[in-house]
């Protein structure tokens, strides 16, 4: 199987990013505090947006394997992060320290099924990985809704 690879074009107006991915438009602006408009979830929202979608995928790809019943799945997504870091302080990671997330799954399956496919999307979701492999505490509940 060939590598994958991922392209975007962006450009900006003030602190609003407008990326493009193939035919999709993504807009990506600081929050009014921040100096921004408002004009679309901020990086980080989308990050955890990002990680959701991509486990969502690959929950989809490992329960056609598993042949689990995943009629749904829906996440809950929160994070911390320090700001003195963006601001200049050298001591404070500029990215997540903690990942909570609560994946709530419509599904005949029992929970000991739920968990063997929280454990492989786990292993093998590329955001996932990223996440985890920037010592990010991430803490995550699978659960039949």
């Amino acid at each position: 199987m060939e590598k994958m690879t991922f392209a975007v074009c962006t450009t900006s107006e003030g602190m609003a990013t407008t990326a493009i991915a193939r035919e999709y438009k993504v807009v990506i602006d600081a929050d009014t505090e921040m100096g921004g408009k408002g004009m679309g979830p901020n990086p980080m929202e989308t990050a955890l947006s990002a990680l959701a979608g991509c486990e969502n995928i690959t929950a989809r790809i490992i329960a056609q394997e598993m042949e689990f019943d995943l009629q749904g799945i829906d996440f809950e997504m929160s994070a911390a992060l320090d700001p003195q870091g963006i601001m200049g302080n050298p001591d404070i990671r500029t990215y997540f320290e903690k990942v909570e997330a609560k994946a709530v799954l419509k599904t005949t399956e029992s929970d000991d099924r739920i968990q063997a496919l929280k454990r492989a999307v786990e292993q093998r979701c590329p955001m996932y990985g990223m996440v985890k492999a920037a010592n990010v505490e991430m803490i995550s509940r699978w659960v039949k809704a």
